[in-house]
């Protein structure tokens, strides 16, 4: 069996709904500067939710990631503001995809 920490950070509630239903939680921030030097090669997945524009951070996050040499996982899982059935799901998968 694996062992991971999903860390994220939640303003409204939603984030912390899609980590609840990947597995374990913890603060995002300061955390990700601190071990950002090494992220390469290890796999890792992104979520989250936003609540104005179109998830456009995901997306410079995913670059960042990529560009520190991270290995993603799976697609990242990103929805508009609370978490559907949909997402829950993907939220699972990506636990899954983690745990492999």
């Amino acid at each position: 069996m694996s062992k991971i920490a999903v860390v994220y950070w939640s303003g409204t509630g939603n984030t912390e709904a899609m980590a609840a239903a990947v597995l374990e939680e913890d603060e995002f921030e300061p955390m990700f500067s601190a071990c950002e030097a090494n992220l390469k090669g290890k796999k890792i997945a992104l979520f989250g939710s936003y609540g104005w524009g179109d998830g456009e951070w995901m997306r410079s996050w995913e670059e960042t990631c990529i560009g520190d040499g991270a290995v993603l996982a799976c697609d990242s899982v990103i929805c508009n503001e609370a978490p559907d059935a949909a997402a829950i799901s993907s939220c699972k998968a990506l636990g899954a995809a983690l745990a492999e």
